[in-house]
């Protein structure tokens, strides 16, 4: 994957629900693409473990882009979050990082040891759906 192509289609947060399986959708709320200023919002769910779904909306700003990195500011019912994605080149691929900060509002009802754990493994299933979205949508 060349990287700035993925960056491209990583950054453009309309493209989430085709590789995210929490987000359903993404309206663009001001703005006209992936700029300063741009917001969004997501209307996505969070599957508790042996409990039931939490479904809620998330108001997204980009708030700085960079060379193949953008960083967002994302506000929701329980938290915020400044969101920091980079994509490098990775041998014949490329790398995303991404650093998520987050300030709590509320709880979303866990246990405070398992939205750690529940975050990373959410993160983990998405970037692997990534991948094999990206393989698949463009090879």
């Amino acid at each position: 994957m060349l990287p700035d192509r993925l960056f491209a289609f990583v950054s453009d947060t309309r493209n989430d629900p085709s590789w995210c399986p929490n987000v359903e959708t993404v309206d663009l709320v001001a703005g006209s693409g992936v700029e300063v200023g741009t917001r969004f919002r997501f209307h996505q769910h969070l599957d508790r473990p042996r409990a039931e779904r939490i479904e809620f909306d998330v108001d997204l700003e980009v708030i700085a882009i960079g060379d193949r990195s953008i960083t967002w500011r994302a506000t929701d019912k329980f938290q915020e979050r400044v969101i920091q994605l980079s994509v490098e080149p990775d041998g014949t691929g490329s790398r995303i990082t991404q650093v998520t900060t987050a300030s709590f509002q509320r709880s979303p009802g866990l246990v405070k040891w398992v939205y750690p754990f529940l975050a990373r493994r959410t993160f983990k299933e998405q970037f692997g759906q990534l991948s094999r979205y990206y393989e698949e949508k463009f090879g």
